[in-house]
Formats: structure tokens, sequence, C-alpha cells
């Protein structure tokens, strides 16, 4: 049987609140309705520059997005972000991608709780991943925890494998650079696509800062250079 992948803009604007989810299943008949579903993990611990001036904003860029491309949406936000709270999420929303915008290390992706950092993915739960896409704007995941979510059948991982840097002077361009990969991931492109085009927007920001920043212009490099794709390059995130 077919599969008919839903905008959920498109069910909102033309057929919420004339008819049902049941009706609307009737309406497509002979097809399988499928929303896209998108799960985002964003700390933000007070005190913590790299979530208060960075990550938590750029994600919120990202959500306004995903929202415009039809995705329905389950936003773990700072104290909401827990390991506890992620597991419950994947388990009971079970997306199909998932964007994580905090602190990472080699082997775990950082929540928070009770304004702490704690570990909400990790070695130890990775098979969570499992059958999903995922996407990561933090450090050096992609050298151990991203492999081993590959190996444990997640279908594509895009992440760092070294430190995810900024500059506190140039926020928006490191944010525009961070998240364009995520936005194409959002339009429907393939991961390489999205790498690709997350790899021009870095050179691209290089460029415009370097002859302003040498240090700042030396951090976005480092970070183009630091971005990984791993699993199947044409996998998308639904």
């Amino acid at each position: 049987m077919p599969e008919l992948t839903l905008d959920w803009k498109y069910y909102k604007k033309y057929f919420y609140p004339y008819v049902s989810l049941a009706h609307m299943y009737q309406y497509v008949g002979q097809y399988v309705l499928k929303l896209k579903t998108l799960l985002i993990i964003r700390p933000k611990v007070i005190g913590d520059p790299y979530t208060e001036l960075f990550s938590f904003p750029a994600a919120e860029l990202v959500k306004t997005k995903a929202n415009s491309e039809g995705w329905l949406i389950t936003d773990l936000q700072a104290n909401n972000s827990s390991r506890e709270k992620v597991t419950w999420a994947i388990n009971e929303k079970n997306p199909d991608f998932i964007i994580h915008y905090d602190h990472g290390h080699d082997f775990h992706l950082s929540g928070q709780e009770n304004n702490i950092f704690e570990p909400a993915l990790d070695s130890s739960n990775v098979n969570l991943l499992s059958g999903r896409a995922v996407s990561t704007v933090s450090c050096r995941s992609a050298a151990g925890l991203g492999p081993l979510a590959i190996s444990s059948t997640c279908r594509a991982y895009l992440g760092y494998d070294e430190p995810h840097w900024i500059n506190t002077g140039f926020i928006n361009e490191f944010t525009e650079a961070s998240n364009e990969a995520n936005y194409a991931l959002l339009e429907g492109k393939t991961f390489q696509e999205a790498y690709d085009a997350g790899y021009a927007k870095y050179t691209q920001k290089y460029y415009q800062i370097l002859p302003i920043d040498t240090m700042a212009a030396a951090l976005m490099l480092f970070d183009r250079n630091h971005l990984v794709r791993l699993g199947n390059p044409s996998e998308k995130a639904v």
C-alpha cells in the first residue's frame, strides 16, 4: 500500500477544524496517512553562554522553519529536556527526526534537569535512535555516539567530530551556518544535500567575517571542517 506523507501545514490550512483526522484518513482512502514528526531537544542552563546565547535561540529558528514546512513538533526545552523526558518523548511521540542543540561529548548528547546538564542520549540508550534520522549541533558526538547510532540502525546522523565553536561577537553568522543543514533536512533534502548546504554556508560565512576578525573566521572554518555526515547519504529526515 502506498504511503502518503502529509504536511501538517496543509492539513491545518485546508482541513482543520472542518474535519477530524479520522475523516482525513477516509479521504485519502487507499493511502497510509503519515505526519512528519520532529523532536527538538534544546537545554538552556542559566549561566552557560553556549546554550543561552547560541544553541537555544538557534533551535527556535529551526522550530520556526519546521512549522513552516509542516512538521508536527515536540519541543523539549531547558529543564524539560531531561533524560527521562527525552526517553518518554521518543517512545511516546515516535519522531521521524530528532534535532538536538546543546553540548555533547564523544558518547553522549546533553539534556538538562534542575538547571544541570546530564546525558540525555548515550551509549546505554542509543537504541532509542533506531529507525530515526538525527542531527545535532554540539561537540564531538559524531566521533563516537554517531557511529554507534548508525550501527544501532539509526537511518542517518549529522553532527561534529570535534568541539563546535562559536564567537559571541558573530552569533548571527554562526547561527546561520549551523542551522543551514537542518533547514535543508526540514525541506526534504537528503543528508548529503544537507551536508553540502551546511558546508557551503560555513564557507560563505568564513569569507564574510575573515576581513573583520581572523580568529572568529578560523573558528567558523574549524566547524565547517568537522561537520560529519554518517549513514546513508540518500536518507532524508522522513
